[in-house]
């Protein structure tokens, strides 16, 4: 095998991941929160769970029908129409409250095309988790390099068009790099099985999500939805088993570190790049290694600086600094250590922080007040980087969560060989 049919299946997957997950959170719009506490028939279609419910549905169904018949054609083909689905917005009069969802389905399409081509092969694999996962800790730090998002608000169906969330030369470079990938790209194999578990847990959580935890949620109901799509999450990854499972399982321990989140601001660009070297760093020391107990054990550690008191600056320093430096370590420990040895795993575990946004969207917060200004002053200087933590019992569970990872994770060192893609090497 020569280098280039090992780098550039890397390189379509890394691109393929970090496009769909940064285009799953740039549909998103400004007024969600609000929407959410209102009782619009819309209001459960435009919500960050229902993008990253429907990205993993429409990555499954993609899967499936890419390996029915004539793969390395259709999965051309799937490549060809996520992207046309994701810059539709730029073509066609699509409302904001509409694009959340043609950008998920467009989003899931690539995410399953990416799959196709790592086809449970570790470094491609690895590829599609470096992409996704860094797009979700490098989003707010992109955005605030791009500027206001201007015509993301979605209380309304009138004619609020928004642009396409990834430009479009990018989505055509990506489309480039996928189909030649998917030509030089094993036809691995489609486990059934794999595909219906993860057809469960995205349509469980998006109704836990909706009745239970979404942004209007107490405390308590919120709790319940955590303990719900665990329990769920636990019981898939018994059901895959040995690197598989405890893929799934990792991916909902970074679900939970995402409890706490960073903001960014336009002078920060040099604090997201160290975090992004030794996130990359991190990848590679865990695909020589496995420690996968130590990266769940450093998210554990990073999440609980939620918990510290805010000092005088109002911003929690440790906090902060864990973020920008343990949580990619972490991360990273975890993508390089814990690689899937099957199609369908491989490529829905990446996926789980994104269907799993309980935490990261709905934890209980102070409640919130709309208005057009938040009582700032006009000359207030954000700092570069800050962290943002919801009420102490968010964190709680959240770290209770992951230390209930580790154990599941060190527990199930099992390994189904007879359910091991023949495509598993590098």
């Amino acid at each position: 095998m020569s280098a280039s049919d090992r780098v550039w299946p890397v390189v379509a997957t890394a691109g393929g991941g970090f496009v769909a997950g940064y285009s799953i959170r740039e549909s998103l719009g400004q007024d969600v929160f609000h929407i959410e506490s209102t009782d619009k028939w819309y209001a459960a279609f435009v919500t960050a769970q229902w993008a990253g419910s429907l990205a993993v549905l429409a990555a499954v169904l993609v899967l499936a029908v890419v390996h029915r018949r004539r793969p390395r054609m259709s999965a051309a083909v799937a490549a060809v129409l996520g992207s046309l689905l994701v810059a539709l917005p730029s073509f066609a009069p699509i409302a904001a409250n509409q694009a959340v969802t043609t950008n998920a389905l467009g989003a899931g399409a690539l995410v399953g095309v990416c799959g196709f081509i790592a086809g449970g092969r570790r470094l491609p694999a690895a590829g599609i988790a470096v992409g996704l996962l860094g797009s979700m800790m490098f989003y707010g730090a992109i955005s605030a390099l791009r500027g206001p998002r201007e015509g993301r608000w979605m209380d309304t169906l009138g004619p609020e068009y928004v642009a396409s969330t990834v430009p479009v030369v990018v989505l055509l470079v990506l489309t480039a790099l996928l189909v030649v990938a998917v030509r030089r790209a094993p036809a691995g194999r489609f486990e059934s099985s794999d595909a219906a578990a993860a057809l469960v847990l995205g349509f469980v959580c998006l109704i836990v999500y909706t009745y239970l935890g979404n942004t209007t949620s107490t405390a308590a109901a919120w709790t319940s939805a955590v303990a719900i799509v665990a329990f769920l999450t636990y019981g898939v990854a018994l059901d895959l088993g040995g690197r598989d499972g405890r893929y799934v399982m990792s991916g909902l321990a970074i679900a939970a570190s995402g409890v706490n989140t960073l903001g960014w601001s336009d002078a920060s660009w040099w604090v997201s790049a160290v975090a992004a070297v030794l996130f990359v760093g991190a990848v590679g020391v865990g695909l020589r290694r496995d420690l996968t107990t130590v990266g769940c054990a450093l998210l554990a550690v990073a999440t609980a600086t939620g918990l510290l008191p805010i000092g005088d600056g109002s911003v929690n320093v440790v906090g902060t600094v864990a973020y920008c430096t343990l949580y990619p370590v972490a991360i990273g420990f975890i993508v390089g250590s814990v690689q899937s040895t099957r199609t369908v795993a491989s490529t829905i575990a990446p996926l789980v922080p994104f269907a799993l946004t309980l935490f990261w969207v709905s934890a209980p917060v102070p409640p919130r007040e709309f208005g057009w200004t938040d009582g700032t002053p006009d000359d207030y200087v954000r700092p570069i980087v800050a962290l943002y933590s919801p009420l102490p019992v968010g964190v709680v569970v959240a770290v209770i969560v992951i230390v209930a990872c580790i154990f599941a994770t060190r527990s199930d060192t099992r390994v189904h060989h007879d359910r091991v893609s023949d495509w598993s090497g590098p």
